[in-house]
């Protein structure tokens, strides 16, 4: 037999045994996993034939807002501006973050700045046999402050405990740009690349070719194909990358087209598809990989979904005009030489419009036809306003592409409901 007082502390043990376990238990299944951030914007660079950029600083504090904003783990030493933004400081602040991230947890990195490209190296596997690269502050001509995107896919690969969300507003970023370029005159468009880069030297991190991509990591680019690049755009009287944009309004809630308080990989897909692809008039599209696995949560938002009522804002369209001036009388209209939506160029005997991407959009013949352009050009704005994945929104899309077409060719739309099960026909 066994001793009474034997007998109950056996059992006393068993229970403190037992709630133990159960706490811990309990402790795990409340702990949800964490998201947390690395934000990256570089407008200045030390070397000096790397022209300076205009918006992706506004990108990184855009993101950085946006992402606090939807309870991301985002401290000031993950916010690099400019002369912070060093190779060797953002390898650091990897480092910090995989740190304070627990298995399980999802990082995210965002940079904005100029792109490159430079020779294959091993591992060679490229197409085109070229390496695409992220330039930081501290590029020095050479092999110094850059990070090769087999660098970059070497340091997801040994993440490979978390899920890695990475959006990169630059040019080539399809394998993985930005530039300036300056005319006379008006501002035109700026973009985000260096081009192509004559470096010698080794790498100094782990190789992993990009083109054997990862479960774990949804790569969102700037461009769908490496050669393209990217233009910055003006947003709210700011320059901006498009895709840095749009995505802080897809973490806020805009993309979450059946509002289960998660963004999908195919509502990320779709919804700045249809934005970037619409405000930068069909010339820049995004891209997402991987593409063969779309409906896996990538972002946590941070509040309950809620159905949105559509905006009534109609914007006032900022204008430029050259050899001139504007008449008087036009409604809804700022004159804003840097930031303008259209540009009307005065010649003697007719009135040429260009967008803010440099597409001859109309001719005119009299000056009292400005206020069409502008009235049309309002309501296409409107109506971009309205593309909020919770409000099912139908799409029109072109059977021939987006490209341009030869005048007197006929083009096919399709029209798609957004909610199939409403049963639309058009």
């Amino acid at each position: 037999m066994i001793n009474v007082g034997v007998q109950n502390l056996f059992w006393t043990i068993l229970c403190i045994f037992a709630v133990s376990v159960q706490a811990e238990s309990t402790r795990l299944g409340r702990v949800a996993p964490s998201q947390h951030a690395l934000v990256i914007g570089i407008d200045q660079y030390q070397h000096p034939d790397i022209m300076t950029l205009k918006g992706a600083v506004n990108d990184a504090k855009l993101l950085r807002d946006a992402l606090r904003q939807a309870g991301v783990k985002l401290p000031k030493d993950r916010v690099l501006l400019n002369e912070k933004a060093t190779r060797n400081a953002f390898l650091q602040a990897w480092r910090n973050m995989l740190k304070q991230a627990e298995p399980g947890d999802t990082l995210i990195l965002t940079f904005a700045g100029h792109g490159g490209q430079e020779s294959d190296k091993a591992p060679r596997g490229e197409k085109d046999n070229k390496d695409e690269n992220l330039i930081f502050h501290d590029f020095d001509g050479t092999s110094g402050g850059r990070l090769t995107d087999d660098e970059l896919y070497g340091l997801f690969k040994k993440a490979n405990n978390y899920k890695i969300l990475v959006v990169i507003d630059a040019c080539h970023s399809s394998g993985m740009v930005r530039s300036n370029v300056g005319e006379k005159g008006l501002a035109r468009l700026s973009y985000r690349t260096v081009g192509f880069l004559n470096i010698r030297g080794i790498s100094r991190l782990p190789k992993s070719d990009e083109g054997e991509h990862h479960a774990h990591v949804t790569l969102l680019t700037a461009v769908n194909k490496d050669e393209l690049q990217v233009p910055e755009t003006v947003l709210n009287k700011k320059y901006h990358g498009a895709l840095s944009w749009f995505f802080a309004q897809a973490i806020s809630g805009k993309a979450d087209g059946n509002q289960n308080g998660h963004l999908e990989r195919d509502e990320l897909d779709l919804f700045l598809s249809e934005k970037v692809s619409t405000h930068m008039n069909h010339l820049q599209k995004p891209k997402l990989l991987p593409q063969n696995d779309k409906e896996v949560s990538v972002f946590k938002l941070a509040s309950a979904p809620q159905s949105p009522k559509p905006s009534a804002l109609i914007p006032d369209i900022g204008i430029a005009v050259e050899n001139g001036r504007a008449p008087v009388n036009l409604k809804h209209v700022r004159v804003d030489k840097q930031a303008f939506d259209l540009r009307f160029v005065i010649k003697a005997q007719q009135i040429e419009v260009f967008n803010q991407t440099g597409d001859k959009i109309t001719t005119l013949s009299r000056r009292d036809a400005w206020q069409p352009v502008i009235d049309k050009l309002r309501l296409l704005k409107t109506l971009a306003t309205q593309f909020d994945m919770r409000l099912k929104p139908i799409r029109i899309q072109l059977v021939e592409g987006d490209n341009l077409h030869q005048k007197g060719t006929f083009l096919h739309f399709t029209i798609s409901p957004g909610d199939r099960s409403e049963n639309l026909k058009a």
